[in-house]
């Protein structure tokens, strides 16, 4: 990933994060959606063919139904059948078809719009300093992973980079919001997660981590961005509650 400190220097504006996160999803729809003006537009193009940096797989349909009435579906070349054969349809229509062709993942996409939490309480950036407390809390909640040989480094590297943001509880680490790697726009835009203890989930430590992440990427010239599975409707109210609004959904094939 490319370091914070060659982005803009300056906090970025509501228009620019507008701007990045059009240009973000553009890569994936593989057209400037800013070009898209209404109605439903497709695209067959080979670079849905190409694993995605970060991802491990590849996006082979890739269909984009933005809030301002614009649908988008990127497709590689083998299944250009199936959307050769729609004919003229809807944004609706499109999409259920290809999702009783298709297994799609459905994604909510967001735009950050502004801060909407001034005071994040004990939450602050993590430093590598603090990998031993970040690798308990790591451990606690993803027993099943494995993180010898490749934890600390990952860690070391973004939280150099000021990219990990924690928010404490009586001094232990309970919730962390990270930064996994996007495969466009590195440097420029960056994905947020987050993971919160779960004992200590509905307190308001993941809302005050993620804020805090959102204002320090937007101070560092980065654009924030968050997605979530459409169900995940925890991740969906907390996206909403530091400042996120609805860009879009994003259905998906993903092949590997």
């Amino acid at each position: 990933m490319c370091d914070t400190k060659n982005t803009v220097n300056l906090p970025l504006s509501a228009e620019q994060i507008q701007r990045l996160t059009l240009e973000f999803y553009s890569h994936f729809a593989c057209v400037d959606l800013s070009s898209i003006k209404s109605g439903v537009s497709l695209v067959c193009s080979s670079e849905r063919d190409e694993v995605l940096p970060g991802f491990g797989c590849k996006y082979t349909i890739y269909i984009i139904d933005l809030c301002s009435g614009r649908t988008v579906a990127a497709y590689s070349p083998k299944h250009s059948g199936f959307f050769d054969s729609l004919g003229e349809v809807t944004g609706e229509e499109l999409i259920t078809a290809a999702q009783k062709q298709f297994r799609l993942r459905k994604m909510r996409l967001f735009v950050f719009n502004g801060e909407k939490i001034s005071d994040t309480g004990s939450a602050r950036l993590l430093e590598p300093a603090d990998y031993p407390i970040y690798e308990s809390f790591f451990r606690e909640t993803q027993p099943d992973a494995d993180p010898d040989g490749w934890l600390n480094e990952y860690f070391c590297e973004k939280a150099e980079q000021g990219l990990f943001t924690g928010c404490f509880d009586a001094g232990r680490l309970v919730s962390v919001c990270d930064a996994p790697d996007v495969p466009y726009m590195h440097g420029k835009v960056q994905h947020t997660g987050i993971m919160t203890l779960e004992s200590r989930r509905g307190h308001g430590f993941g809302k005050r981590a993620a804020a805090l992440s959102a204002k320090h990427l937007i101070e560092s010239g980065i654009c924030p961005q968050w997605e979530c599975d459409f169900d995940n409707i925890g991740s969906y109210r907390l996206a909403l509650s530091i400042g996120y609004h609805d860009f879009g959904t994003a259905y998906i094939l993903e092949e590997y």
